[in-house]
């Protein structure tokens, strides 16, 4: 399974790719395809996030240890 911070990375860069490919297409149909693309990959992102705080928290629980400090997004 791959870390989280891989995950994360391969999210940005669909959100940047689509984003740069955006900025150089003018039809309409594409544009509208890329927003939802970068929407879905931010939405994916964001809840890769949560879930992944809800996990270790659940597991910190069961162990009574402290959490470990999230590192920070790219």
């Amino acid at each position: 399974m791959q870390s989280k911070q891989e995950i994360l990375a391969k999210l940005a860069q669909i959100q940047e790719q689509a984003q740069l490919t955006l900025d150089e297409l003018p039809l309409r149909l594409a544009k509208d395809r890329l927003r939802l693309i970068i929407g879905l990959a931010r939405y994916l992102s964001t809840t890769i996030d949560v879930n992944w705080q809800a996990e270790l928290s659940a597991a910190v629980a069961e162990d009574g240890a402290k959490p470990p400090l999230a590192a920070p997004r790219a």
